[in-house]
Parts: structure tokens; sequence; C-alpha cells
């Protein structure tokens, strides 16, 4: 996709936190992660909470999971959230 699509960003979801579960030991970790990682601009983390559901929320279904941006967060060791180019999400 990136070869052919180099100016589309490519999102993922997951249940699974990206800084506790995704880059550290843990059942969501395996051989083909930190690949996985590195081919994902946005990572949509955490599990959906029906209690945290919220309509107006883009991108994400409840307001525990974070939209992440991968490529700067691998970058810097920490999480940096996603800013669209509007500047709101």
């Amino acid at each position: 996709m990136k070869a052919r699509f180099p100016k589309k960003n490519i999102w993922c979801y997951t249940g699974y936190l990206f800084d506790s579960e995704l880059l550290r030991e843990s059942r969501a970790r395996c051989a083909h992660t930190d690949e996985m990682l590195s081919l994902i601009d946005i990572l949509v983390d955490g599990e959906f909470v029906q209690e945290l559901y919220n309509i107006s929320l883009q991108f994400r279904g409840s307001s525990n999971q974070r939209i992440i941006d991968v490529p700067k967060s691998l970058q810097s060791g920490q999480v940096v959230p996603y800013v669209p180019m509007s500047g709101k999400l």
C-alpha cells in the first residue's frame, strides 16, 4: 500500500494499549509486532468501553481510546497524539 499510495495514512484499531502492551513484553506482542507498528501511521488503541461511549468522538467509540501518531511515538519513545491537518479531532 505504501509503495502504491505513499500519501495515504494507514490506520489500525486495537484493543491493546500502545505503550504498555504493544511496546513491552505482554500477551499482545509477537515476533511481528515491531514490523507491523512500523507500517502503521495512526493507531487507535484501548478497548471500547460501552459506559464511555460518546457519539461525538471522531475515529473512536469511547473516550478512553487514544488516537496515536505511531511514527512520532516510536521516534520519541512516548505516546504522541495524532493531530489531523485541521487540528481538530
